[in-house]
């Protein structure tokens, strides 16, 4: 699965390499890749943020992690993680329009 996604994918993940600490990521994607990884999203019944997760996460397992970052890979860190994405992905946050809207949430 991951030939497919990595030849047209191999230069957006490579911010990865530059910042190995990043779990949310933004692409921008040519109507062509996005409609690669939708295909391929239906082929594996899998979601596109799977998809893409599973790319990066093989793509940093071929390269070293930076000196000093290694804590972040730790199997607990991994962990919570997870946690958090499950949280994200159950709707279990808040969003802000504006800096004003955030500081005043924190009120």
């Amino acid at each position: 699965m991951h030939a497919l996604l990595m030849p047209p994918y191999r230069d957006m993940l490579a911010c990865s390499k530059v910042a190995p600490t990043m779990k949310a990521i933004s692409l921008r994607l040519e109507t062509e890749q996005y409609e690669r990884l939708r295909l391929m999203s239906f082929v594996n019944r899998k979601p596109m943020s799977e998809l893409l997760r599973d790319a990066v996460d093989d793509y940093l397992s071929k390269h070293p992690v930076k000196p000093g970052q290694e804590w972040f890979w730790t199997a607990a860190w991994q962990e919570a993680e997870k946690a958090v994405e499950a949280e994200l992905a159950a709707g279990r946050h808040e969003t802000y329009d504006s800096m004003e809207d955030f500081l005043a949430g924190l009120e």
